[in-house]
């Protein structure tokens, strides 16, 4: 466990997710790609909300990933899955913002109890991956396809800036305290 600050920490866990499934998810965001295409101001909506595919997210090829991680880091009721992809960076170099997940509002006050990424290609410092807030800075937490990060709610954490000519793929996954409004999330019918 890394410990960037008071009660903020996170997990690397290496290679807890087959690259049979890392392949599955990323064939279906590709093969919806060439079938339905991406317009300019569908990638944009996607780009500012920072969830891409949002009409996938429930799909088997996507849950799958939650389904393989060790059974501690599943405990509570699962949040929507969040796809995220980043596209080479243009323009001046911005500053990194850390911040914090915010619950959805109909968690009715519960808070979450962990976040996980699961990178379906590198995550490196150079093409944006994950970076976290600690004493001395941002820190990268670089990964592998296959691998997986937990961090606790209260790490500040961001993506960094992609320098790089790849597309940086990955989904994060959220716990929320089991309580009476807990969300279910399945494939559709």
């Amino acid at each position: 466990m890394n410990h960037p600050g008071e009660g903020a920490a996170y997990h690397v866990a290496r290679s807890v997710v087959p690259g049979a499934l890392i392949d599955d998810a990323l064939r279906l965001l590709h093969v919806n790609l060439l079938e339905e295409g991406a317009s300019a101001p569908r990638l944009a909506d996607w780009l500012w909300s920072a969830h891409w595919f949002p009409h996938l997210k429930h799909r088997q090829e996507i849950l799958a990933l939650a389904e393989a991680l060790p059974d501690d880091w599943t405990t509570g009721s699962i949040c929507d899955p969040q796809i995220l992809l980043q596209f080479p960076h243009v323009g001046p170099r911005p500053e990194i913002t850390f911040h914090l997940d915010q619950e959805p509002d109909w968690a009715d006050g519960r808070r979450y109890l962990r976040i996980v990424g699961v990178p379906l290609t590198p995550w490196r410092e150079a093409n944006g991956g994950l970076l976290v807030a600690n004493d001395g800075g941002p820190a990268a937490v670089e990964l592998n396809p296959g691998d997986a990060v937990m961090m606790t709610p209260e790490l500040a954490h961001s993506g960094g800036v992609n320098t790089t000519g790849s597309i940086r793929y990955g989904v994060y996954l959220r716990w929320l305290e089991d309580g009476p409004r807990a969300s279910s999330i399945s494939a559709p019918d």
